[in-house]
């Protein structure tokens, strides 16, 4: 019998505890349901949500994508159109010493058009360019050339102006509208002359200072229509050019007679020529002296030829040559002061550049210039002036460029004193002049 007691007190233990656990069943089988209950809203909810993503996604695939800078209609049209425009320019500025070194320090150099000042750093020019090419049949386009600094007061006029500081105004170098019509490029507006080797843009010449046919013996900008194209298809050698202008440097007509230009070129290989000329009544041309009526109906005459020969990818060769001509001249000073007088001018410039290597070249320019009756240069009779310089470059960066250069300068006259460069001191004049240029360029596109 004492076997029996302990078993009969675990039944008794169980049967004391048998609600309890029953109730904890009971319990955990509501916990359970709940649960399951959630679960099954958490899986409706993220079904919804799903099928708002899925005809969000839908509804985005079937619109167009915008640009990105794109906020409007009108933004995502104008950006269209800068895609299409190119910027160009180039911030240049110098330092120039003449070794006459000349008591008036402001424009001491009467030899060439830029540079002017004595032992002076000058801020020679800020250009932006704003370019669309009309480069295809049917296709139009424009550029505008904006130049601030030192060389826009002189291009425009009122560097000379008394008391004027040297960096005032904006000059417009280039402002024209063009079209492409069936392979023709017409310009409508203001635009660099066609005569000539060098340009406006010292970067772009070998040399940093412009040569004497470039300052005395051309034009540099005209207003007008100008058509160019090629002779025979565009994959010919053979070009030619024409306009239709105002006159000389001037963007407003000085009378009713319009000047004319036309142009035949040719590049092929190694060599590149073009022979220009100029002819037009303009009273605007001369220094010296003033034509017999103003408004003139005299007709001025200018023929230009220019060549380029590159003989290897090391050395260059170049040349330019003009002769022109200015009818009834009335000569205000100088030995034919008081008379009138056909006036001429012609000269000869050569030049070379030599590539050391990829950041290094050395450049060479020789010129003659014969101002017969004193009209182009000084008021004199036979006068002559002679040029020669030398350029080093060295290119620090693709798009910074440093150059030195030394430049000589000569000039005689008959029946007018030859000291034409100033003086130092109380010394007189001198007919020669020693001038050194350095300068610094920053060009982007």
């Amino acid at each position: 019998m004492t076997r029996k007691r302990p078993t009969a007190a675990i039944a008794a233990t169980l049967l004391c505890f048998a609600p309890v656990l029953a109730r904890a069943d009971a319990a955990s089988d509501k916990r359970m349901a709940e649960m399951e209950a959630r679960l099954t809203q958490l899986e409706d909810k993220l079904a919804a949500s799903q099928k708002t993503i899925d005809e969000q996604s839908a509804l985005l695939k079937s619109q167009a994508t915008p640009a990105v800078s794109a906020g409007t209609e009108t933004t995502s049209k104008l950006d269209a159109f800068l895609n299409t425009v190119q910027i160009n320019g180039y911030v240049a500025a110098s330092y120039m010493y003449q070794y006459n070194n000349p008591d008036n320090p402001i424009f001491a150099n009467a030899a060439n058009q830029f540079n002017l000042d004595h032992n002076t750093f000058n801020l020679d020019g800020v250009k932006i360019e704003l370019l669309r090419p009309a480069t295809n049949p049917g296709d139009a386009g424009f550029q505008v050339d904006l130049l601030y600094g030192d060389n826009a007061g002189i291009l425009g006029g009122f560097r000379f102006t008394q008391g004027a500081p040297a960096n005032t105004g904006v000059y417009v170098q280039d402002m024209f509208v063009s079209y492409n019509w069936d392979d023709v490029l017409l310009k409508f507006g203001q635009w660099e002359t066609l005569l000539g080797y060098e340009v406006i843009d010292s970067v772009a010449n070998r040399n940093v200072t412009q040569g004497l046919l470039f300052t005395y013996a051309i034009p540099l900008v005209h207003t007008g229509l100008q058509a160019s194209g090629k002779i025979g298809g565009n994959d010919s050698a053979w070009g030619w050019a024409g306009a239709v202008v105002n006159g000389w440097n001037n963007p407003t007509d000085t009378n009713d007679n319009k000047g004319l230009l036309g142009q035949l070129n040719y590049s092929a290989g190694p060599l590149t020529t073009a022979f220009t000329t100029y002819y037009g009544a303009d009273g605007n041309t001369g220094f010296a002296g003033q034509p017999v009526r103003t408004p003139s109906t005299a007709p001025a005459i200018v023929l230009d030829w220019t060549g380029t020969f590159v003989a290897n990818d090391l050395l260059t060769f170049w040349a330019n040559a003009d002769w022109g001509l200015q009818k009834n001249v009335a000569f205000v000073s100088g030995p034919l002061a008081g008379t009138v007088n056909d006036a001429t001018w012609y000269g000869l410039a050569l030049g070379t550049q030599f590539t050391l290597n990829d950041k290094n070249s050395i450049a060479i320019r020789g010129e003659f210039l014969k101002d017969a009756q004193g009209y182009r240069i000084v008021a004199g009779d036979h006068t002559s002036a002679y040029s020669l310089t030398g350029t080093y470059a060295y290119k620090l960066t693709t798009n910074l460029l440093a150059r030195a250069e030394f430049r000589y300068d000569g000039l005689t006259t008959s029946g007018n004193t030859d000291n034409t460069f100033f003086p130092s001191g109380r010394g007189p004049g001198s007919s020669r002049d020693y001038q050194s240029v350095v300068q610094a360029v920053y060009t982007f596109d």
